[in-house]
């Protein structure tokens, strides 16, 4: 074969006069449909392959000629089966030709069976909420925030921000929301149609005409920071690292969360709102557990408030941190660190065991053990800051720690050996 022909089957010529023809095996009737596979091991190719013989003479091809050949032949094959089955599919429509299928011919479902579309509503008070939750979540991934969720976390961090000021000065006059409070209409106010202050004005208008108990600084740094960092992400782009990325969120996050317990649910109009509120935010602290740098910067924020309180300051049921300080009289108390609400020392002692007082005695059971110290019943076996690793007593009404509770008379106080307060003991001993 010379080098510019092709690979294939070998041509026919006519036999050498000094050679018989094999009488016994007929030719095929077309050579060039011979089976390659077959043709590749008879015994005279072999045997030219073995020795080493190059030549092409009729019936001998090169062991690369066979294998190429082989090769074409599959493919040839391939294409041949592909090409019925599409002609048994049927003919499909030529481009930029054919008709497509009517859409009013389409099978429509039944309404049964349709899915139901809910209307897209969320007010501002649960929408800065639910920015908030995707932040928070986004912080507190499992194995720590990866790059994308800080991405979001901080404009999402920033986006709560801004709407949860507007919906305080909303709270106080919708008009303050409004970059220019004199041209308000109530109107477009309620369609959204109207240009809103940004957050250093919100900021000034709420210590200026609403007066708010957080101490939040227009010119805070930690949120001028959260603001410059969100614009290079959404307007162009961003490369930092992870921890100054978390660096510059978490102290904003601290600070929205003690605004939101301090100035915005306390002045929730109605019960439906404020139940909806209190659900997004056991959202937020379920997962403020989870933000060890979070910790470290809330507990440094309240550590002032804390101190001196070890033996009366329990865990949180929310956020799991010890920061819920019993001080004594208390009728609102609330954990430092996350701001959850658990009302009188008494509805706390209740909440901490997981029980109604109220069906508790109606069903024949129990009530709390007494106070010795200020005789409330809200005497409770919990574990303090004092003491993380071995349950103690204490009055969550007063904040006093006691050594057990009596055996006969059910109170809580100083046990003697016998396991009875004093009274009881010296009862016991005088009927001797």
């Amino acid at each position: 074969m010379s080098d510019t022909e092709l690979p294939g089957p070998a041509r026919k010529t006519d036999p050498p006069q000094d050679e018989a023809l094999d009488e016994t095996v007929p030719p095929p009737a077309d050579s060039s449909l011979a089976d390659p596979h077959t043709r590749a091991l008879e015994p005279e190719n072999q045997g030219a392959a073995a020795s080493g013989d190059s030549r092409t003479d009729e019936g001998q091809l090169l062991p690369e000629e066979a294998v190429t050949l082989c090769s074409e032949v599959d493919r040839v094959e391939h294409d041949a089966n592909t090409s019925r089955s599409i002609q048994n599919a049927g003919p499909a429509p030529e481009a930029g030709g054919g008709e497509l299928p009517d859409p009013s011919a389409l099978p429509v479902p039944k309404a049964d069976v349709q899915a139901e579309v809910k209307d897209f509503h969320f007010p501002p008070l649960i929408n800065g909420l639910d920015f908030l939750v995707s932040a928070v979540k986004s912080l507190a991934a499992e194995g720590g925030p990866a790059p994308r969720e800080l991405k979001y976390a901080v404009v999402h961090l920033q986006t709560a921000a801004e709407i949860l000021f507007k919906v305080r000065l909303e709270m106080r006059n919708p008009a303050l929301v409004w970059t220019k409070p004199h041209t308000f209409d109530e109107a477009k106010h309620n369609a959204g149609d109207f240009k809103s202050c940004g957050i250093e004005l919100a900021l000034k208008r709420l210590g200026e005409d609403v007066g708010i108990e957080s101490s939040i600084d227009a010119k805070d740094p930690g949120l001028k920071s959260l603001g410059e960092l969100r614009n290079r992400i959404v307007h162009f782009g961003l490369q930092d690292t992870a921890i100054a990325v978390q660096t510059r969120t978490v102290p904003v996050l601290g600070l929205l969360v003690g605004f939101i317990n301090a100035d915005v649910l306390p002045h929730v109009d109605t019960p439906a709102n404020s139940w909806a509120a209190e659900q997004e935010m056991e959202k937020v602290r379920a997962e403020l557990k989870h933000l060890t740098d979070f910790v470290q910067h809330r507990r440094e924020a309240i550590s002032d408030r804390l101190d001196g309180h070890e033996r009366s300051t329990v865990a949180c049921r929310s956020c799991g941190q010890y920061a819920v300080v019993l001080d004594g009289g208390a009728v609102d108390l609330e954990c430092l660190f996350c701001g959850k609400t658990y009302g009188t020392g008494l509805d706390a002692a209740w909440e901490y065991i997981g029980e109604s007082r109220h069906v508790t005695i109606k069903d024949g059971g129990d009530d709390l053990a007494q106070c010795t110290s200020c005789a409330d019943a809200a005497v409770v076996e919990v574990r303090a800051v004092s003491s993380p690793d071995t349950a103690v007593f204490i009055c969550f009404a007063c904040g006093s720690e006691h050594e057990g509770i009596c055996a006969s008379c059910g109170c809580a106080g100083y046990l003697m050996w016998t396991n009875l307060c004093e009274d009881c003991h010296e009862i016991r001993f005088d009927n001797f």
